[in-house]
């Protein structure tokens, strides 16, 4: 008895120490939450440069919310903030292709295609305002015959997806991959 009890204080203490912590948003705020962890032994070097380049092309199944990729970036975005690293120290860019290509469409033609005005428009702006780099494929973008007038303003666009990520690693961009 005293074992199981000793065994529901630990589980119950546990819980609650998990649940007491908040989700903070250092820099996006309202995407890419990121829980407090204050037992942390491990930080990056924040005098340090981080370049990375992240690809997505997950279909997007549901137009009307924003798209759990670009929560995603934001989200190490946001955790490289909070681990205290600079935002002059980060250099953040993704690229689109393929499925994702609809969450850089702009407003008026997301709104053609899907009902709604683009649900990622303001996290977008988010990733502009803090010097992310979103690249949308111009090979996707002629497969979906999207012109530029279509896309997102402050949207950059590349040969291809792969042309922008190669040119990227080859300047020290590490590569990750949703």
């Amino acid at each position: 008895m005293k074992k199981l009890l000793f065994t529901l204080i630990i589980t119950c203490s546990v819980m609650a120490f998990i649940h007491a912590q908040g989700i903070v948003y250092p820099a996006i705020q309202g995407y890419g939450g990121v829980n407090e962890v204050p037992f942390e032994t491990i930080k990056p070097d924040p005098t340090k440069k981080y370049h990375f380049v992240i690809e997505f092309s997950n279909r997007i199944e549901d137009k009307k919310k924003v798209s759990d990729d670009l929560d995603y970036a934001a989200r190490m975005y946001n955790l490289h903030i909070y681990a205290g690293v600079p935002k002059e120290n980060i250099d953040l860019a993704f690229v689109v292709f393929s499925g994702s290509t609809s969450i850089v469409l702009s407003n008026e033609e997301y709104k053609k295609r899907f009902g709604v005005e683009n649900p990622n428009s303001e996290l977008l702006d988010e990733f502009k305002k803090h010097g992310v780099r979103v690249i949308v494929c111009g090979q996707s973008m002629m497969k979906q015959r999207l012109d530029p007038a279509m896309i997102y303003p402050g949207i950059e666009m590349a040969v291809s997806r792969f042309t922008a990520t190669t040119d990227l690693m080859n300047k020290g961009y590490l590569l990750f991959s949703l």
